[in-house]
């Protein structure tokens, strides 16, 4: 039987799915969190910082000799004021009224409000600067310091905390993808430990899972499996019991209608004689149909769930087959032959009689007069095998698969066979988990037919 790779919904998939999408959500939130949190101390220190060099500023605003306000700071002073690694520095002092004192002229003017200092965002010269306003009463007069700076230095260690704050949350969703990986893995366990249970098991083995540590959720699904392991063994049985009785009903009128044309056919005189024979030998293949559509219903392993598996001497089978045939293959002046090595299998032992009888039958039906058929059981790498050979007329390359099938009989079979004997011994190679090999006779010659034993079911003789 083909294994397929159909993949369904994966439940593992679906959890890690369903703990990761909040788990990322949670860290992205906190990730915006940090950053929007952040700025505003980060604002507020570097707005300290103009609001000091404003304070300073203020310091140095005196009336000259007429009166009017005046800055008294060098240039030098003012070089340092605007000196900055990173960003452009500018200032402005008004007196009352908006008039101009010192500073750029250009600067805008935030608005005065009863906040002082007062703050505010603006655009200068092409780019954006971070304004602080700062009232005073100076010698001269109430004065206002505007002091700004574009904003290269704030956005520049933004950039490096929102930087940090997602290398930090990365490292954070890892180990977290890995904590649910372990957690879903280890949440899977118990399913995967009733998955062993069923696929360790053989076709026939229908007893119930245990239920005593599995968990909660998967428990309705493992008493419906055990519920369905009764109905397939009680069908099981019941076909089994129907199979038999079939067998013994049908087998006993048709063995006594048998005997009976046996000994009409004895006593016949012509012309009856010849319509007897005929009679008698239809019944024949009746009996023998009948025997093999018993025998393929019954080796069937979708209706034997219970099959009585022992230790069989493969060398002892061999031995009986052929010295039952060895009539029958006199009568047709073939030379039936055993090579013979003590080997035992783990099997049915009436199946393994009726697959090796069929292949037996097979070979002497299909050996002209004067060929051989040989029969042999040993070990080869390890594995234990049965094989028939025949120096017969062989089955064509193209139909050997299709000999297996039910009824198929090969293009050059001779007789009046049913179709069934190789059909029966590849039902009992799948119910022994037996490979079933079909290939030429030594020197292109005849057929041989393998079945090999997998190791796990094969003993030493």
């Amino acid at each position: 039987m083909r294994k397929t790779n159909e993949r369904g919904p994966s439940i593992r998939r679906r959890l890690f799915t369903l703990l990761l999408i909040p788990a990322a959500l949670v860290l992205a939130a906190g990730t915006a969190t940090d950053y929007l949190a952040s700025r505003s101390p980060l604002r507020d220190a570097y707005d300290q910082a103009l609001i000091d060099a404003a304070i300073a500023i203020a310091a140095y605003v005196e009336p000259d000799a007429e009166g009017n306000a005046t800055l008294t700071l060098s240039p030098h002073a003012i070089a340092l004021l605007r000196s900055d690694s990173s960003d452009s520095i500018y200032f402005q002092v008004t007196g009352a009224n908006a008039r101009y004192i010192a500073g750029d002229a250009g600067l805008p003017q935030l608005h005065q409000n009863v906040i002082n200092p007062a703050r505010g965002d603006a655009v200068y010269g092409g780019e954006r600067i971070r304004m602080v306003a700062y009232r005073a009463m100076s010698a001269a007069g109430p004065i206002v310091v505007t002091v700004a700076e574009t904003m290269h230095k704030r956005d520049h260690t933004l950039n490096r905390i929102l930087s940090s704050a997602l290398l930090v949350d990365a490292a954070q969703l890892s180990l977290v993808l890995l904590l649910i990986w372990l957690g879903v893995r280890l949440a899977m366990v118990p399913l995967h430990h009733v998955e062993r249970q069923i696929g360790s098991r053989s076709p026939r083995d229908l007893a119930a899972l245990p239920t005593t540590a599995v968990p909660v959720e998967i428990l309705s699904l493992v008493k419906t499996i055990n519920r369905l392991f009764n109905v397939l063994r009680d069908t099981g049985s019941a076909q089994r019991r129907f199979l038999e009785s079939a067998a013994h009903q049908l087998r006993t009128p048709l063995t006594g209608v048998q005997a009976q044309l046996e000994l009409l056919a004895a006593e016949a005189t012509e012309p009856n004689h010849e319509r007897l024979d005929r009679v008698l030998d239809a019944t024949r293949r009746l009996a023998h149909t009948t025997h093999q559509l018993l025998t393929l219903a019954r080796s069937d392993e979708a209706a034997n769930l219970n099959w009585d598996f022992t230790s069989v001497d493969l060398a002892q089978l061999v031995e009986s087959i052929v010295t039952q045939r060895l009539a029958t293959a006199d009568l047709a002046g073939i030379d039936l032959g055993a090579q013979i090595e003590p080997v035992r299998a783990r099997g049915v032992a009436w199946l393994l009689e009726e697959a090796l009888g069929n292949l037996v039958n097979n070979a002497i039906a299909h050996t002209p007069n004067g060929g051989s058929v040989t029969v042999q059981c040993g070990r080869e790498h390890g594995a234990v095998f049965l094989e028939v050979i025949d120096t017969g007329i062989g089955i064509p390359p193209a139909e050997r698969q299709h000999v297996l099938e039910r009824f198929f009989r090969a293009s050059n079979a001779r007789g009046t066979g049913t179709g069934l004997g190789l059909a029966i011994v590849d039902e009992v190679a799948q119910l022994h988990g037996a490979g079933l090999a079909i290939n030429s006779g030594p020197d292109g010659r005849g057929t041989a037919i393998r079945l090999t034993f997998p190791p796990e079911i094969t003993t030493s003789g």
